[in-house]
């Protein structure tokens, strides 16, 4: 909601599900009046959710909402009806209405500490789908799961529950082990309800305790090691599909291919090539991302001379540098617009301090020009989401 860096007392990260519970219920639950299936995870949970809502839209004539999160370019790539973004008019109306009975609440219930901008959104969006009569919603995961403003939505009204794999990531706010982070995870995990998901290991292990606990079954997705990322999602996806169907009744659905229907699109973002620019953007944020960006740069790109232009918030950006096995490619350091940059300072000595070219620029756009000066067969932007909505936004303006 805020266009500048200045960060006003909303955008902080405060979890915790008392506000949000508090305020929906002040507004009547509107997230109560429809069907959803909540996504978490630490990777691909957005590509899952994009997935679902587009098998949702092609093979049913329900009213299908998603809502996820972050947006790159616009506000409004968060709210999805029937697979169009609505419009900025159209949730302005909403948004406003939100505000109006948040500035209400607080100012009743004398509130110390304010709602935050994503629990301002996330009441946006169950609103918002209440009034446009959803029937079925797939609802991203912020952070965690526990205690994420997402996950007020009630067993009755949970088809299932999708946790897309656990590693290192927020630790700040999940914990130090995977078992911890796990345990956040596994929060969205309904009574009596159905999870499905594709971690391995320990946290596989404390996924499938809480299921235990809640009497919840679980479907564990069994996948090849050397599955990249976007068929794992596909296949997350299928398998909750299945699940979807048999909860909803659906006797009939239109006879396609619908692995080949997903494979055909492309999440902004999320390995996605520009051939005439010769630019490659993944949004590869943590440890674990950059590992699949690697396999998949090796499977795809592996002969191409390439120049890295990366850039990242507030993460462990030595483990994902690393991560990524740069050779003696150039590196391209920069920030993204935001208070949480990492300094490309910082990222230009890390490359230094382990024998890497590198060059530090002041932002994407100077970044990208620079690139195109030097020698090369496709340019890769990573690290940041937020980066990647302000290269997609140059992208996008020069067409």
């Amino acid at each position: 909601m805020s266009s500048s860096n200045k960060r006003s007392s909303r955008e902080r990260v405060d979890l915790g599900l008392e506000r949000i519970c508090g305020f929906l219920s002040y507004i009547g639950n509107p997230q109560d009046s429809f069907k959803s299936v909540i996504i978490g995870g630490t990777n691909g949970k957005g590509s899952v959710t994009f997935y679902l809502s587009n098998i949702a839209n092609k093979l049913t004539k329900l009213r299908t909402g998603r809502y996820t999160s972050p947006h790159l370019i616009r506000i409004t790539e968060r709210f999805v009806i029937n697979e169009e973004e609505v419009d900025e008019e159209r949730l302005n109306k909403t948004l406003t209405f939100i505000k109006k009975q948040v500035s209400e609440y607080e100012s009743n219930n004398n509130l110390k500490e304010k709602l935050t901008e994503f629990e301002i959104l996330t009441a946006t969006a169950f609103k918002l789908f209440q009034e446009e009569g959803i029937e079925l919603a797939f609802i991203e995961v912020g952070l965690g799961g526990r205690l994420d403003a997402t996950n007020v939505i009630n067993s009755e009204n949970t088809l299932c529950s999708i946790i897309t794999n656990v590693s290192f990531d927020h630790m700040d706010y999940l914990g130090n082990t995977i078992s911890e982070i796990a345990y956040e995870k596994a929060g969205i995990i309904k009574e009596n309800s159905t999870i499905l998901t594709a971690a391995k290991d320990d946290a596989f292990e404390v996924i499938n305790k809480v299921a235990k606990e809640k009497n919840a079954d679980l479907v564990k997705i069994e996948f090849d090691e050397d599955i990249d990322y976007k068929d794992l999602a596909i296949e997350i996806a299928l398998n909750s599909w299945d699940i979807i169907k048999e909860k909803l009744q659906l006797l009939t659905e239109l006879s396609i291919d619908k692995r080949r229907f997903l494979r055909s699109l492309q999440f902004d973002g999320r390995f996605q090539y520009f051939k005439e620019e010769k630019i490659l953007m993944d949004g590869a944020h943590n440890e674990a991302a950059a590992k699949e960006l690697k396999k998949l740069l090796d499977a795809t790109f592996k002969d191409n001379k390439k120049i890295y232009i990366i850039g990242f918030l507030d993460k462990e950006y030595k483990k994902i540098i690393d991560a990524l096995e740069i050779k003696d490619e150039l590196v391209i350091c920069t920030e993204p617009k935001s208070d949480r940059a990492t300094q490309k300072e910082n990222i230009s000595t890390y490359l230094t301090s382990i024998g890497k070219k590198n060059i530090t620029s002041p932002d994407i756009k100077d970044s990208i020009l620079n690139a195109r000066k030097e020698k090369h067969d496709l340019i890769v932007i990573t690290g940041s989401l937020y980066l990647l909505g302000e290269a997609l936004d140059i992208i996008k303006r020069a067409k």
